[in-house]
């Protein structure tokens, strides 16, 4: 299942906006960027792997991992956020579940996540 395309922050303008405007949380391979928006039904977000990060190739790969961990966390988030993701110099080392806990984290202290749902019950044996 893809992130439909309206969700996708495209313009500099809006790109400029959130990272002028919205609070920065750093982490160890990212950086995001949040600015809340009480007009706005759900989220947007944009993504940024500068060429810092090595080739076309790396840098295409990063992108589809974090398109993949938002898309994964999407039904947790709060609504009227812009998020604009950076990855930093070190996100080419880091494995999918290592990008994942770093975005969580920051997500966490952004204040943009649900509280996650409990755990189901275990069935009985």
């Amino acid at each position: 299942m893809r992130l439909p395309s309206t969700l996708r922050i495209k313009s500099a303008r809006d790109f400029q906006r959130v990272r002028g405007d919205g609070v920065g949380h750093p982490g160890r391979f990212l950086v995001l960027q949040v600015l809340r928006d009480t007009e706005l039904t759900g989220f947007r977000f944009g993504i940024i792997s500068p060429k810092k990060l090595g080739i076309a190739v790396l840098r295409n790969k990063i992108r589809r991992r974090l398109r993949e961990i938002i898309r994964a966390h999407q039904h947790r988030f709060v609504e009227g956020v812009w998020l604009v993701v950076i990855a930093r110099w070190r996100a080419p080392q880091a494995e999918y579940g290592g990008l994942e806990r770093d975005w969580l984290k920051l997500a966490e202290r952004a204040g943009i996540l649900k509280p996650a749902p409990p755990p189901a019950p275990a069935a009985p044996q």
